[in-house]
């Protein structure tokens, strides 16, 4: 009692908003199992279980070279719990969802005690889906040693190759331009682009609140409303907005199942399993240029969410007809958003399914990389 009697102090105390309402139909259906969250395999690890894992991908990182002398992280951490969620207007609610998370930083160090890290790992649904520790290990080992001896390069512009985690990193930052709330503001460079080609026309971007086992999946968003599959980009053309329910009513649509929430937040726009869809170039397709550069590591952040304007602290290696030349570091690479979705040549067949956010590798066929 006591807790009702205090949202409704707060709420006689907050600005009047027309739009502010709870949502009174597109609720999901109680019971809904089908995505397939939950593994009870996932429930009965224990500690010493977790622990034996941490420890597998430190052994096999530091046993797969010599100059990898230690980690910087190597974490190992499951979850099992669930959400209730109720309203005057709608059904009771259930769902409940595990996953098992894996992650390891190996340093390599070179004989002037110059060090270069790299990081493998992911999250997943369900135990079977988990990458061997062993092998994220072993994996990360040879990623840290091909980086040592970087040198710089001078400014020039020409063909990236994005690793997959960097083309994750970089289409996670952009979904926050498809928050319909953010378009009918006009804080979002893809304000009244809806049904424009905004993009390569191989180019599709979907928000899949329904992938079975997806990270992001859930079977209602943070309002009870159902969620759905929603293409962003769909060959190259901007196919849609995501909405929650007061920024769908405010815009006369309807929600796509896009609030999200924690349990003491009020909800706002966001993505849930959100991927780029993968092609059918293999890496050393993509590297056949005459001049480029394998995007593998970003530093500090520099992405301007109102205009698109992109510009990044890098790592990786310099390309030479069509081989990797040698390791850089400390350049920066740079365009705009729009330009680069625009410029998309080639786009990966290597889609890795570790987390919320996924893609394979992308090359831009020109951006700004240098000092």
């Amino acid at each position: 009692a006591s807790l009702g009697q205090r949202a409704v102090q707060l709420a006689r105390l907050a600005p009047e908003n027309p739009w502010a309402a709870l949502p009174q139909s597109g609720f999901a259906t109680p019971g809904d199992a089908a995505l397939d969250l939950w593994d009870a395999r996932v429930v009965e690890l224990s500690a010493d279980s977790l622990r034996e894992r941490a420890l597998a991908m430190e052994r096999a990182a530091r046993e797969t070279d010599a100059r990898v002398r230690r980690t910087q992280m190597c974490q190992a951490q499951s979850y099992a719990g669930g959400v209730a969620f109720a309203t005057s207007y709608g059904p009771v609610l259930e769902s409940r969802d595990t996953f098992i998370a894996l992650y390891v930083g190996a340093l390599a160090e070179d004989d002037d005690g110059r060090q270069q890290g790299w990081y493998e790992g992911g999250t997943w649904r369900h135990l079977d889906d988990a990458e061997v520790p062993e092998v994220l290990g072993a994996e990360a080992a040879r990623q840290a040693v091909r980086r040592l001896g970087p040198r710089r390069v001078e400014t020039q512009r020409v063909p990236v190759i994005m690793h997959p985690d960097i083309a994750a990193h970089w289409i996670r930052q952009i979904a926050g331009a498809f928050s319909g709330d953010a378009a009918r503001k006009k804080t979002s460079y893809l304000a009244d682009r809806l049904g424009e080609t905004i993009a390569a026309p191989g180019v599709s971007l979907v928000d899949d609140g329904r992938r079975a086992r997806g990270v992001g999946s859930a079977p209602f968003d943070g309002e009870g409303i159902a969620t759905q599959t929603t293409p962003l980009v769909d060959q190259g053309v901007c196919a849609s907005f995501l909405y929650d329910d007061a920024a769908s009513r405010r815009a006369g649509t309807r929600s796509t199942g896009n609030a999200v929430r924690d349990y003491d937040d009020t909800p706002s726009i966001g993505p849930h399993t959100l991927h780029l869809a993968s092609g059918t170039a293999a890496l050393e397709e993509m590297l056949d240029v005459e001049r480029g550069f394998y995007y593998v590591d970003s530093g500090s952040f520099g992405y301007n969410p109102t205009t698109g304007d992109y510009a990044f602290q890098a790592a990786g290696f310099w390309v030479e007809r069509g081989e990797i030349a040698f390791p850089v570091d400390e350049i920066t690479v740079a365009s705009n958003t729009l330009d680069m979705l625009r410029n998309i040549d080639a786009i990966g067949s290597d889609m890795r399914w570790r987390g919320s956010t996924c893609a394979p590798a992308l090359r831009i066929k020109e951006m700004t990389v240098g000092a």
